[in-house]
Order: structure tokens, then C-alpha cells, then sequence
């Protein structure tokens, strides 16, 4: 049965332990000592906040601390969900090692919301973590291929048409599109980070599978249409 998936990705500890550039200068016609030093304190703290923002998204320099699942059947009915959490850095191998368990007991077969970026997370973290794969590298590389559906149905490139890039066009607006609950109101994967220096794990574990279930309900809605054989074209 086709298995939902969405993760959470944080910084890691490591990726943050870069020292603030201190040879980043202030706008030429701050002269006084007192407005550079205003400056560069709050420079210092935009360019961390930028450093972490990127250090997410980036499979070197991040881990993933939450991933949300759901198992649904061939014709898009729930029947389990859960999350995989490691709130700690050295929890993140667990967490890997139960998302391919997973996926040796279904069929191999994903759906996600714009989740090519998740996949590719999901599996240089396992390269990283030196992890051996229940699927064989076949499979793991369909899931990465674009124009199908089969073994990854990703809702969003097939409700854009693979143009995935077009604003406001996010899980939200396509959930309500169908009549379906969407995100959690008020939160964003931009405050992903911030919820977890604050400890709230609980919320964003909630988030996490709020956001499985909107592309549970979607994929369902697009099954009789598209089904999960579905291809423009055949790359040979």
C-alpha cells in the first residue's frame, strides 16, 4: 500500500558552529562607532538566522527531526498514521532506520506534496548515516524521476503539471481546492526551527501529520483522474 511521507529537517549543531564573517561590512555612510556596532549586532543575528534557514535545507548540513506518515490503500483510504521523531541529533539513525522498515513492509510506492526534495533528504541522510536500504537503488532512483507516478505520486508536480515553482500554489490552496482540512493555521515550515528552540516537539510533530493528512486527502481526491501509473512521457 502507497505510504504518505513529509519530514521536518533542523540545522545541525555542526552547521551552526560556523563563526559570524566578521569582514561583513556596514553601509558606507554609517561612520559613528555606536551605529556600526548597533549594526553589526543586528547583522550578526540576521546572518545566523539566514545561516539556519539555509543550513535546513541543505541534506549536508541538516537532520531530520520529524517525518509524519500515513498508509493508505490503493484506492486512497487511510488506514494508519504516525511520526518518526528524533529530538535529539544522534536519534536521526532511528528515525531513518524506521522509515526504511516502513518501507519494506508496503510496496515501496510514496506520496508526497513536493516531496522529490524529501526523498533526496530522506535518502543521502541514510548515505550519510551509512544505512543499508530495503528497496534496491532501481527503486530509490524512480522515486527521484519526474513525469510518473509510480513509484512516487507527487500531488503537487501532478496537480501543476511538474511546474512546481509557481507561487501561492501550496498545500493550503489545494486542500481547500478539494474541501479538505489544510496546514496547521499560523505555521510554516519557516518556523520549524524556532518551535524547536522553543521545545515545542509535540507541535511540530502535530504539523508534521497535519500536513501528511492534507496529501492523504488530496491524493485521494486525484486517484480516479491520474491513478498511480500515471506518466506524461516515458524517459527512456
Amino acid at each position: 500500500m502507497p505510504v504518505v511521507l513529509d519530514i521536518e529537517t533542523v540545522p545541525l549543531s555542526s552547521a551552526l558552529a560556523v563563526e559570524y564573517p566578521e569582514d561583513r561590512q556596514p553601509p558606507a555612510n554609517y561612520k559613528s562607532a555606536e551605529t556600526i556596532a548597533k549594526w553589526r549586532e543586528q547583522d550578526r543575528i540576521k546572518w545566523g538566522e539566514e545561516r539556519a534557514k539555509k543550513a535546513s535545507l541543505n541534506p549536508r548540513l541538516c537532520r531530520i527531526l520529524c517525518l509524519g506518515w500515513a498508509v493508505v490503500t490503493e484506492d486512497g483510504t487511510l488506514t494508519d498514521h504516525g511520526c518518526f521523531y528524533a529530538e535529539h541529533e544522534e536519534g536521526e539513525a532511528e528515525l531513518l532506520a524506521n522509515f526504511w522498515r516502513l518501507m519494506a513492509t508496503h510496496s515501496g510506492q510514496v506520496v508526497t506534496w513536493n516531496g522529490s526534495w524529501d526523498l533526496r533528504v530522506l535518502v543521502l541522510r541514510s548515505a550519510h548515516h551509512r544505512l543499508t536500504p530495503t528497496l534496491g537503488a532501481a527503486h530509490i532512483r524512480e522515486w527521484l524521476r519526474k513525469y510518473q507516478t509510480r513509484p512516487h505520486f507527487d500531488c503537487k508536480a501532478v496537480v501543476l503539471n511538474w511546474d512546481v515553482v509557481q507561487s501561492g500554489e501550496g498545500l493550503s490552496e489545494w486542500a481547500a481546492f478539494f474541501g479538505l482540512p489544510g496546514k496547521t493555521e499560523g505555521v510554516t515550515g519557516k518556523d520549524v526551527y524556532p518551535l524547536f528552540l522553543g521545545g515545542m516537539h509535540d507541535e511540530i510533530a502535530e504539523y508534521c501529520i497535519r500536513d501528511v493528512l492534507a496529501t492523504s486527502g488530496i491524493y485521494a481526491q486525484l486517484l480516479d483522474f491520474f491513478g498511480d501509473t500515471y506518466a506524461i512521457y516515458d524517459e527512456a
